[in-house]
């Protein structure tokens, strides 16, 4: 895993010119898994290395009264299809790519993430899926084990800036 983050981060480094870009956001999201109702919220860094390529990082803590308390990071890289007007004020964003969420309550694991984000000013309303593979076994507070992947849908309302 260390090679690979290293290999990410020297790519990034290397294709980084005029047209990269950051934003950060603050995003949450609800969903269910296991019956289990649960929400997240998520402070992002995005690095778009091109107009296609975002590389995303959010810190993230997910909540809900039978799962326990999880915070960590996530990290993707987010291959992007977008439609804005020249302000980026007005458009339509389509997002998928692979990530890797370092977290807390042997919630380590792989995914796989695709969406659909609506920009109003400067308000992103958005959804999409998310697959997560779990490189540990997890309980919930009741100390029911907790399937090894999950597929959550979730339904974003985010703002932000850029710089």
């Amino acid at each position: 895993m260390k090679k690979w983050i290293a290999a990410v981060t020297i790519m990034f480094s290397f294709s980084a010119q005029a047209q990269s870009r950051f934003s950060y956001d603050l995003s949450g999201a609800s969903g269910t898994r296991d019956n289990e109702s649960f929400t997240e919220i998520h402070l992002g860094l995005n690095y778009f290395v091109k107009d296609w390529l975002n590389w995303r990082n959010s810190v993230f803590t997910q909540f809900g009264t039978d799962i326990n308390t999880v915070y960590g990071l996530d990290t993707a890289a987010l291959f992007n299809y977008e439609f804005y007007n020249h302000s980026r004020t007005l458009g339509v964003e389509f997002f998928a790519g692979p990530g890797l969420r370092f977290a807390s309550e042997n919630s380590n694991a792989a995914f796989g993430k695709a969406g659909i984000t609506f920009g109003l000013g400067g308000l992103r309303i958005g959804g999409g899926v998310q697959h997560f593979l779990y490189f540990e076994d997890r309980t919930d507070k009741n100390d029911n084990t907790l399937n090894k992947d999950e597929t959550q849908y979730f339904i974003t309302l985010s703002g932000g800036g850029s710089f």
